[in-house]
């Protein structure tokens, strides 16, 4: 992989109102790697994402994309840059088609113009979508929904993909799926960031990882060396 970081986040720090939630968060996202933010709940790992993406405003620190200081772009400049982001708990328009809440994913005008072809390869990663274009995507399992939500964001072909929570409320068989999904987009070419609360299911699929308490990064390193880590023990065994 080369030396210089697909995505660097430096001494990110972000407030709601007057109440501080993360702290100098620094992390990195290589090309073609997956990552993870490991962190309990209320640790500030989905703002650590909402904030990469622009969703939150941040009080001081820096965003880096491709060399490119991308920190107080909009989100929908974020998009036209290569970074697109799967919601938690999906966010699909659940009266409409599958196949409509996919083309949602190609508003943007830097998309637009080959929406169709970008449907036709996103449609080829999951063909179970392409035989369901047609269904009411409420209708369909947690696992289902996932999908859509990340074919969704794939269709603005990005080359980092954040994602919130992806496993949350999934049963453990649907949450296997998405494991196989990520690798899936993974193995593509696309960078992969995700966060998580289940140190299994963060670490045993990634690259890279790192832990987040109380909204400070405390521990950084490989999948293994995060997954048999004493510090990452303390924190949700109280070891």
């Amino acid at each position: 992989m080369p030396d210089t970081p697909m995505l660097q986040v430096e001494g990110l720090n972000v407030l709601y109102g007057n109440y501080q939630v993360l702290w100098d968060v620094a992390l990195e996202v290589r090309q073609g790697e997956v990552a993870t933010v490991l962190g309990p709940n209320g640790s500030g790992k989905s703002t650590v994402l909402k904030a990469i993406m622009g969703l939150v405003p941040i009080q001081s620190g820096k965003v880096i994309f491709e060399g490119d200081d991308l920190t107080h772009l909009p989100t929908h400049e974020m998009v036209s840059r290569g970074i697109s982001m799967v919601l938690e708990r999906r966010r699909l328009f659940t009266n409409m088609t599958v196949r409509e809440n996919i083309l949602l994913g190609a508003y943007h005008k830097s998309v637009t113009s080959r929406a169709a072809s970008q449907l036709a390869w996103v449609e080829s990663l999951f063909p179970i979508l392409a035989e369901r274009r047609d269904q009411i995507a409420g209708k369909m399992s947690g696992g289902e929904q996932q999908m859509v939500a990340i074919a969704r964001s794939l269709m603005s072909h990005p080359r980092l993909l954040l994602m919130d929570e992806p496993y949350l409320g999934l049963s453990p068989k649907i949450v296997d799926e998405v494991v196989k999904i990520i690798r899936k987009v993974n193995s593509e070419g696309i960078a992969v960031l995700f966060n998580e609360q289940n140190v299994k299911l963060s670490f045993g699929v990634s690259n890279h990882g790192y832990l987040l308490e109380g909204g400070r990064m405390v521990l950084s390193g490989t999948g293994d060396e995060m997954m048999n880590s004493d510090v990452v023990r303390r924190v949700y065994l109280g070891v």
